[in-house]
C-alpha cells in the first residue's frame, strides 16, 4: 500500500503541467508584450541595390520584421530613439503589403510578406 501510495504521489507532481517560460524576443501567447532589438536597415530596391533609405525592423529571436508605420499607434521619430537597444512594445504580426496603407490593388507590385505593427511603446 506504501509502494502503490508513492507511486501515485510521484506520478502526480512529475505529470504536473510546468509553467512555459518566454525568452526575449519571443511572443508569450499569454502576455501583451514582447521585447527585441530594433535595427535600422538599408532599403534594397527592386535591382537589388541598397539606397540610402533607412528602414526599421524589430530583430526577434532569429527573424527580423520589418515595421509597417502607417497601420500602427506610434511613430518612426518615437522609434527612432531605440535603435541598436532592446524595446518592449504592444505589437501585432500580419501578412500583406508592406509599402501601402490601403488595399488599392493598384499597388500589386509592393514587397509583400510578413511584417508588424507596433501599437504602442510599453516603458
Amino acid at each position: 500500500m506504501k509502494l502503490l501510495f508513492s507511486s501515485f504521489i510521484f506520478l502526480f507532481f512529475a505529470c504536473k503541467a510546468q509553467k512555459p517560460t518566454t525568452s526575449v524576443g519571443e511572443k508569450n501567447p499569454n502576455a501583451k508584450h514582447t521585447t527585441c532589438q530594433l535595427v535600422e536597415k538599408g532599403f534594397v530596391n527592386k535591382g537589388g541595390k541598397i539606397t540610402s533609405y533607412k528602414e526599421l525592423y524589430l530583430s526577434c529571436s532569429i527573424q527580423d520584421y520589418f515595421i509597417k508605420i502607417c497601420e500602427g499607434g506610434v511613430t518612426d521619430e518615437e522609434l527612432k530613439k531605440y535603435i541598436n537597444k532592446g524595446i518592449t512594445v504592444d505589437m501585432e504580426i500580419k501578412d500583406g503589403m508592406w509599402d501601402h496603407c490601403n488595399n488599392d490593388p493598384a499597388y500589386a507590385q509592393s514587397r509583400m510578406g510578413t511584417y508588424v505593427v507596433i501599437h504602442k511603446i510599453i516603458d
